[in-house]
């Protein structure tokens, strides 16, 4: 959503990953990522089966088109979903750097 349409300022990505089956290209998240923009948080668990790190996370990480110095990828211990509470603490900040605090 965030390579096409210009309303979002911020994105974070939980378990984002490239897609390990094949799809068509206009439905493949790497065709999309060069044109996302904004700044982009991006969690995973670094043994997630469904995206692995070196083949489906890091590739899409390299491929967002966001400058390096705004868009951060932290892996967690763990698979596909791990423990909650950290993951919402870094969006919470993440979304508060970019967006300001909620007033």
């Amino acid at each position: 959503m965030t390579a096409m349409e210009n309303r979002f300022e911020v994105a974070v990505l939980w378990f984002g990953s490239c897609d390990t089956d094949r799809v068509l290209p206009e439905a493949d998240p790497m065709n999309f990522a060069p044109r996302v923009k904004v700044p982009v948080l991006m969690l995973n668990g670094r043994y997630d089966f469904g995206g692995p790190l070196e083949t489906c996370q890091e590739p899409m990480f390299r491929a967002l088109g966001t400058a390096a110095q705004d868009k951060k990828h932290i892996l967690y211990e763990g698979g596909h979903i791990p423990e909650v509470l950290p993951l919402i603490r870094e969006t919470l900040g993440w979304l508060d750097h970019y967006l300001g605090p909620v007033k």
